[in-house]
């Protein structure tokens, strides 16, 4: 890959064999077609030994046998119900399964099945990917060590998908939340695949500049010169807060992609999910596009 290279040839989803993954598996196949990419699906199993030893229980051994036996035919079972949605959705894409490069200028796909904590193999698997895709965090600390693991420790952009009805379509018409700032430029031009295919590009602003920070304009002027048209759109803040305005601006664009890049300063695990972050991931209804 050149330096400035738009090209997302790479993609990785992380799947746990959950209710979500139909519409977290179709839509990073989507996007493979789409950008005719190779989509690497990594599934991990829990590791039974890790669990049972993160209990802190003592256990007989006859006893310890028995749970971890359990602990491993569920952890079959999950893995079976994952590979056959996998398969199914595979099928139904008519996408390869290629494990290696090179293939044809047309979309791929592999399946991986590993056992350890999802957290560290997306962190370690992600660094090497064009994008990240991933599940909006629920109430498991599963779901949220996994999209912080993905932020924080690839350095690569990272698709949210939320819950419920799978999207018709993802960054066709694309809502910017801009404030200037590094994390937000950063943001841009990490999404710079989606931009330079999206039919529509809006940029959202509360029109708040310091002297550090670059404007909605500034903005708009970098992405004309690269070929991309938007328009600016101004909103105000509500009680102080901006996540609700923001994504309501986004809707009445008919946006089906937020990106953003403002999570915090801060790297530490405790505010990562603060403040603006924290609140678009608890009521946005759509796809977050996010990088640190």
């Amino acid at each position: 890959m050149t330096a400035g290279d738009p090209a997302m040839k790479t993609i990785l989803v992380s799947i746990d064999s959950g209710g979500r993954d139909r519409a977290l598996l179709q839509t990073a196949f989507d996007l493979a077609g789409r950008f005719r990419a190779h989509l690497e699906v990594l599934h991990v199993r829990h590791d039974p030994e890790e669990m049972l030893h993160a209990t802190g229980m003592a256990l007989p051994g006859s006893m310890r046998k028995s749970v971890l036996d359990v602990g491993v035919r569920q952890a079959d079972e999950q893995a079976e119900r994952a590979r056959a949605l996998f398969d199914e959705i595979c099928a139904a894409a008519g996408v390869n399964q290629v494990a290696e490069p090179p293939f044809p200028d047309e979309a791929s796909v592999v399946w991986r099945d590993r056992t350890g904590k999802p957290s560290l193999l997306v962190a370690l698997r992600g660094r090497l990917a064009d994008l990240i895709v991933v599940s909006r965090p629920t109430d498991e600390p599963r779901d949220r060590e996994v999209l912080e693991a993905a932020l924080l420790e690839t350095g690569r952009p990272v698709l949210i998908v939320p819950p419920g009805a799978l999207p018709t379509s993802v960054g066709r018409r694309i809502a910017i939340g801009w404030n200037g700032s590094t994390v937000a430029a950063k943001a841009v031009m990490a999404a710079a695949p989606f931009l330079a295919d999206a039919e529509a590009i809006v940029i959202l602003t509360t029109g708040d500049k310091r002297h550090d920070q670059l404007s909605a304009r500034d903005l708009q002027r970098h992405l004309a010169w690269h070929g991309m048209s938007a328009e600016i759109t101004t909103f105000q803040e509500k009680h102080g807060k901006i996540s609700g305005p923001m994504l309501s601006e986004a809707h009445a664009f008919e946006a089906d992609l937020l990106l953003l890049g403002g999570y915090g300063t801060s790297l530490t695990r405790n505010v990562i999910l603060g403040g603006v972050t924290r609140a678009m991931l608890e009521v946005s209804d759509l796809p977050l596009l996010m990088a640190h």
